[in-house]
């Protein structure tokens, strides 16, 4: 099934659902929440559109090409599939991509809307990365206490339509009032494709990852993606168009080893290819490359601070060495430990 099939199947299913559920009643039984200020956020890129957009730190994120949903609480996600069910009270921030040139789309998903129960309010025009865009807010009611507060933002460009959306349940919504305007403002829509170059590489324009311990630049079309921190201090995955091809910063406890006891400890877990003494944010710092897979090679880069080491694990594609190399050549030299 299609990107665009399984979006309309999901847009008929929810309506049908709201059919069910919505009902016109009370207030909804909203609690005062303070305001949420914004902090540190994240950007998301589409591997397959193109577009991007900054999100919260720490979020849940559910994305495939296409469609990306973030959400700032584990299960929240599941209450904007079950609005009833037993799922905490959260808000999310998403995109989705509907193929189609029609102008009136975004008009029939808002009636659809209407029919099935929502409340939605006048549309209002506004600039969306220098193309116009259409906002409606919206609310629904499922039961006498369960609310979902939202608004739709439609941005037609080129052949498809881009739907952004934030939305949260009770008091959640005005509550992250200023996160989703923060959000809104840092979408950006596709640059355009420049001709014969394999759009899969890592593009040239850098942005910053900023951590607690440490900060870089990346490739802009490079992804940060959630992964378990375990029993590191912090960690940051960045993952390009390639799924295969990735950057990552471990940081944990040294435990009083120099960076030699620590490379020494690590090396015989795997067949290196190359060895090497270097400098990283003006410390010492040492690597080692070995084939991951017959098509992927993979470089560790170990350094110790404050007791802490930092290990910058980099994936790229073999047939691609040359290319990958030059970007995260550019990413390990902008590496600043704090």
């Amino acid at each position: 099934m299609t990107t665009n099939a399984r979006c309309a199947a999901s847009v008929a299913l929810l309506f049908s659902t709201f059919s069910l559920l919505l009902f016109i009643a009370g207030c909804g039984g909203e609690k005062k929440m303070e305001p949420v200020k914004p902090g540190e956020m994240d950007t998301y890129r589409d591997p397959g559109f193109g577009y991007s957009i900054q999100y919260p730190r720490g979020w849940m994120t559910n994305a495939e090409v296409g469609r990306a949903g973030f959400y700032s609480a584990q299960e929240v996600d599941k209450k904007f599939l079950d609005p009833t069910g037993q799922f905490p009270d959260g808000v999310m921030i998403g995109v989705t991509v509907i193929r189609s040139s029609n102008p009136d789309t975004a008009k029939k998903i808002i009636d659809d809307m209407i029919k099935s129960g929502f409340t939605v309010t006048k549309p209002e025009t506004l600039s969306v990365g220098g193309r116009p865009g259409t906002r409606y807010g919206y609310t629904g009611l499922y039961t006498k206490t369960v609310k979902e507060t939202g608004q739709h933002i439609y941005v037609p460009f080129d052949t498809v339509l881009y739907d952004i959306r934030c939305a949260g349940f009770g008091g959640y919504f005005d509550a992250y009032r200023e996160v989703f305007d923060a959000s809104f403002a840092t979408f950006q829509l596709p640059k355009a494709a420049v001709p014969g170059k394999d759009p899969t590489l890592p593009s040239e324009t850098l942005t910053e990852a900023n951590g607690k311990a440490f900060s870089l630049q990346y490739p802009d079309n490079f992804n940060g993606i959630s992964v378990p921190k375990g029993t590191n201090d912090e960690v940051i995955e960045l993952r390009g168009v390639r799924q295969d091809c990735s950057i990552r910063v471990d940081v944990f406890g040294a435990k009083g080893l120099t960076v030699e006891k620590v490379f020494d400890q690590n090396k015989g877990k795997y067949k290196a290819t190359a060895t090497a003494r270097t400098t990283v944010s003006g410390l010492p710092a040492m690597s080692l490359t070995y084939a991951a897979t017959p098509n992927v090679e993979r470089r560790f880069y170990f350094i110790v601070k404050n007791d802490k080491v930092f290990r910058v694990t980099m994936d790229w594609y073999r047939p691609q060495r040359e290319e990958y190399l030059t970007a995260y050549d550019r990413t390990i030299n902008s590496l600043k430990i704090k």
